[in-house]
């Protein structure tokens, strides 16, 4: 029978316990977090003493999280503009993704190219018949300002603008605008009129990936450079104040172990 005194010794020692583990956040793209999530998952089981939370909230957040010392990592899932580096923030690939054009499972078009894409996140393409499917109107889905999907999606199909020297959305107004990549999936999944773009790593059979310029956006064919939607996964961090654990983290991310665990997941490793 535990006395008063032992019991009281216990709690503090299981509360101590507790305080001693040491918690390492990494914010950021939505797009990223599905596979660091794997990684911190695998990292925290062989590290029992360091916690890894991470929180999908959008490139352009996790890029503010860290420069305000609120996140020991960010993540990013676009190349950040300079005046965001500066003036000490520094950056590591830890991945490269694709993006994939993705519409509903019955969805009988198969292909898409560049020009088409263009026109239908303009607005000049508004029916599925346009473009050898069905006749029904396209419900077009995008991502929020600070997705870095969205960033990377759009600067690769030429559908933005200069106004006042800043590069700016010039997607149709009445696109469909949601949050995660997750919310995509979703939408496209349950909506036959439906086209949105997600990370080429998070498709699964809820959804169809569509062929882009004649090329299946496979990790064969990003690997190789046939499928050209393609963008980093990045993480970034101000050195002077990486502590010890968060530092740990990012060499397992690098290492052998680490990049092996991307490549089974479907993103394209940084090393050979």
């Amino acid at each position: 029978m535990l006395t008063r005194t032992t019991l009281c010794a216990l709690i503090v020692s299981m509360a101590f316990s507790v305080q001693a583990k040491e918690t390492v956040t990494v914010t950021g793209s939505t797009s990223a977090s599905h596979i660091v999530e794997v990684l911190a998952e695998t990292y925290s089981s062989e590290n029992k003493e360091t916690q890894i939370e991470v929180q999908g909230i959008g490139s352009s957040a996790g890029i503010n999280a860290v420069k305000q010392n609120v996140a020991d990592l960010g993540m990013s899932s676009r190349y950040l503009k300079p005046e965001e580096i500066k003036p000490d923030i520094s950056t590591v690939t830890i991945a490269h993704d694709g993006i994939a054009l993705v519409v509903h499972k019955e969805n009988p078009v198969a292909n898409l190219n560049k020009a088409q894409v263009e026109k239908i996140y303009h607005g000049e393409i508004t029916n599925w018949n346009e473009v050898g499917g069905p006749d029904l109107k396209i419900a077009v889905v995008s991502r929020e300002n600070a997705s870095g999907s969205r960033f990377s999606f759009e600067d690769f199909m030429g559908l933005t603008q200069q106004i006042k020297g800043h590069t700016v959305s010039d997607i149709n107004p009445q696109v469909l605008i949601v949050n995660t990549n997750g919310t995509v999936k979703s939408l496209v999944s349950r909506n036959k009129h439906a086209l949105g773009y997600v990370s080429l790593g998070s498709v699964d059979d809820s959804i169809k990936a569509l062929d882009f310029d004649g090329v299946s956006p496979s990790l064969e064919n990003l690997e190789s450079g046939k499928y050209k939607i393609s963008r980093p996964f990045l993480m970034l961090y101000k050195e002077k104040q990486l502590n010890e654990d968060a530092q740990q983290f990012v060499d397992f991310v690098m290492s052998t172990s680490g990049q092996s665990l991307i490549e089974q997941r479907g993103y394209v490793s940084v090393i050979n």
